[in-house]
């Protein structure tokens, strides 16, 4: 019984993870689709993905993670505003 429970906050703990993963995916297909936009239009596009991701990296509780991310989409939300 005790592997079980083990086993399972192991997956759960790893879907978690893969859910930032993805949403990273998501950012790199944003960026390339949006790379022949003009600035602020590419950077709101850049500055939502982004949100997604920190929030991705938030739900999973990876602080370090998060904070990178968080960062990064500040960023582009301040260059979107701008």
């Amino acid at each position: 019984m005790r592997s079980i429970v083990i086993l399972s906050v192991s997956l759960l703990a790893a879907g978690c993870s893969n859910a930032g993963a993805k949403e990273e995916e998501k950012y790199d297909i944003v960026d390339r689709q949006t790379a022949r936009f003009p600035g602020r239009e590419r950077d709101r596009e850049l500055c939502a993905q982004g949100k997604a991701v920190a929030e991705a990296y938030l739900e999973a509780r990876q602080e370090e993670k998060y904070k990178e991310w968080k960062l990064r989409s500040d960023i582009n939300c301040l260059s979107a505003s701008n």
